[in-house]
């Protein structure tokens, strides 16, 4: 056997394990569904009129509205298309407001939950404030993006009722920690050679990160955030169904109302303004990574 050439043993215990985990994987789902009281004939509609209601709503799509639907609706109101980019709008505002907040609470608490910065060598005393610092921050950070954004959302409406600081606040929790999580990872993850040289010709340790280490975790920092950017616009338009006046709320209005071509129309701007937006991110980060590879967000 050439020595180059892989250990069939080895590849053989690699493939079994893989088979355990999928069977494992399996039988997890059937206990999940038995526990559910899922059956087949259960995900399946109980009468016609779902699946003609379903026909007509997939239909609609090939027809989206360039009026409205509705008979009420009076003379003199905006024609369906600025009403939509009114929402647009609306949305935007929403996303931009959520990521001016959680933007900068992300960079505190990813620099603070970093150790990249500590000095060393670091004193027991310092270094214990440095830990419980960075444990505080960690542990924030996990509480924010563990609840959902329509849960602090409907936390948020109730204490403060329908207001737009309650829909930014709403994305900007759960954001901020997402954000902060990633960006302390990506600043630990950063090479550290020129902090080094910074540290080896006296730089204190928060002038070596400021210098040697953030700048170069500067390009990925943006990178990622503006995919947050584009989370956020649809998190935006999400929070329309439970109140808050996006795009959201008109296309629920409009499918309660069973006027699937006017949701269409909502559906078909939301998705021209995230495609705008993603190529909008992809032109700033081919400038801030001209030849290397960027970060890029997993599908």
């Amino acid at each position: 056997m050439s020595s180059g050439s892989p250990d069939p043993f080895i590849r053989t215990g690699r493939t079994s394990g893989r088979r355990w985990v999928v069977l494992g994987l399996i039988v997890v789902f059937f206990i999940c569904a038995w526990a559910l009281g899922l059956t087949p004939k259960g995900l399946l509609p109980p009468d016609s009129t779902h699946w003609e209601r379903t026909g007509k709503f997939f239909a609609a799509a090939l027809h989206p509205a360039t009026d409205y639907q509705d008979p009420n609706v009076p003379d003199d109101a905006d024609p369906i298309w600025v009403k939509g980019f009114k929402g647009l709008l609306l949305t935007l505002r929403f996303a931009f407001g959520a990521m001016s907040i959680a933007v900068p609470t992300a960079l505190f608490l990813g620099f603070f939950g970093s150790s990249a910065w500590w000095p060393e060598p670091c004193g027991r005393g310092l270094r214990l404030f440095l830990q419980t610092v960075f444990t505080i921050c960690r542990f924030w950070m996990s509480l924010a993006r563990s609840i959902h954004e329509l849960i602090w959302a409907l936390l948020f409406l109730s204490a403060m009722g329908v207001s737009p600081l309650a829909g930014m606040m709403a994305l900007a929790l759960p954001f901020s920690g997402t954000l902060g999580k990633v960006f302390s990872e990506l600043i630990d993850e950063e090479a550290r050679d020129a902090a080094s040289a910074l540290k080896a010709i006296g730089h204190g340790p928060v002038q070596t990160f400021l210098v040697g280490i953030f700048p170069r975790a500067l390009p990925n920092l943006i990178t990622y955030s503006f995919y947050r950017f584009e989370c956020a616009l649809r998190s935006s338009a999400v929070l329309g169904f439970v109140g808050i006046e996006t795009i959201g709320l008109y296309i629920e209005f409009s499918y309660g109302e069973s006027y699937y071509r006017e949701v269409w129309t909502y559906l078909y701007l939301l998705i021209a303004l995230i495609v705008l937006v993603d190529f909008w991110g992809a032109a700033i980060r081919k400038r801030l990574h001209p030849t290397t590879e960027a970060w890029q967000p997993r599908p």
